[in-house]
């Protein structure tokens, strides 16, 4: 049995520069004022699409249900938010399975109640990553207007 096990993870090596991690943010400039009193419906929106760019398919591993990750820093680097804080996630581990050329997508949204008093007037940077493989993000700026 452990003689298949590390035949099975050997055949699954991932090649994580064979991937390529895009991110959209709307809106990518925010008032502080609209974060001090948000409208209910008041929110950033993150799409977050990972792909395959390699000619061969392979399995992404999760230690739990969540799969994507998203974190605000300011521009000194000090993380103001993290998005999985709000959330609970089932403690199961999972698994996906992307074959060559296709692509993940995930949607998160960030109310802007929950950035209120924790995000500055100025530069911040929006980090979306793929749970258990943080080397798989993309980055994008967001700017915070007074």
């Amino acid at each position: 049995m452990q003689g298949s096990k590390k035949r099975f993870e050997g055949a699954n090596e991932l090649n994580l520069d064979s991937y390529q991690a895009r991110m959209e943010v709307s809106p990518a400039e925010l008032a502080l004022q609209r974060i001090r009193d948000p409208q209910p419906n008041d929110q950033i929106v993150i799409k977050f699409t990972l792909k395959n760019d390699s000619d061969k398919g392979s399995t992404l591993y999760f230690p739990t249900a969540q799969r994507c990750e998203a974190v605000i820093r300011d521009a000194d680097g000090k993380t103001v938010y993290t998005w999985s804080e709000d959330y609970d996630f089932a403690q199961e581990a999972g698994y996906s399975y992307l074959n060559a050329g296709e692509h993940l997508n995930y949607q998160l949204t960030i109310p802007y109640q929950a950035l209120r008093g924790k995000i500055p007037v100025g530069q911040s940077t929006i980090t979306a990553s793929l749970v258990n493989y943080p080397q798989l993000r993309a980055e994008m700026p967001i700017l915070i207007q007074p």
